[in-house]
């Protein structure tokens, strides 16, 4: 009988148990989708919205600050404030050409990530919401466009560059 326990227990870890995948420490981004809505402000403006959604994976989980991480290379005057940074890119013809006339650019402090646990490897899904307002006086600066956007990590490693779908207003 005891036999037969100590092989149900054997099966049973070797059942349980899962191979951990291993990531390299440099996050990888992939575009999932965007979707724009009409909307108003408080004070019945029109505005886009507009939410960018990407997946994300890290094998070391270095992803995000905290409020408190503005020393050293994160400080507010450094390029590593922000960790998540967008660009936007106007379709001209067959071509995309970088919007720079905007009024500040599209950076972001995505906050810590880290999962909690022995194994570090971070696989999520991260949402940006954007808006746009404009009016008569002061239409939209493009009509069709692209997102280009990439993130670092705690140890500034830069992940891939993607872009999503052709965006239209």
């Amino acid at each position: 009988m005891s036999k037969y326990i100590i092989i149900g227990v054997i099966l049973l870890l070797v059942t349980t148990c899962q191979k951990i995948e291993v990531f390299p420490d440099e996050p990888s981004i992939s575009f999932s989708s965007v979707i724009v809505k009409d909307s108003t402000d408080i004070l019945d403006n029109p505005i886009k919205y507009v939410k960018l959604t990407f997946q994300l994976i890290d094998g070391n989980g270095d992803i995000g600050l905290n409020a408190e991480d503005t020393t050293g290379p994160f400080h507010r005057d450094s390029q590593y404030y922000y960790n998540l940074f967008i660009r936007e890119y106007e379709k001209i013809g067959d071509e995309y050409i970088e919007v720079t006339e905007l009024e500040f650019p599209r950076n972001y402090r995505i906050p810590d990530l880290t999962p909690a646990g022995q194994n570090k490897t971070l696989k999520a899904e991260i949402s940006i919401e954007m808006e746009y307002r404009y009016s008569n006086a002061n239409p939209l600066p493009f009509n069709e466009f692209k997102y280009f956007y990439y993130l670092v990590d705690r140890d500034l490693n830069k992940s891939n560059t993607d872009t999503s779908t052709l965006i239209t207003f």
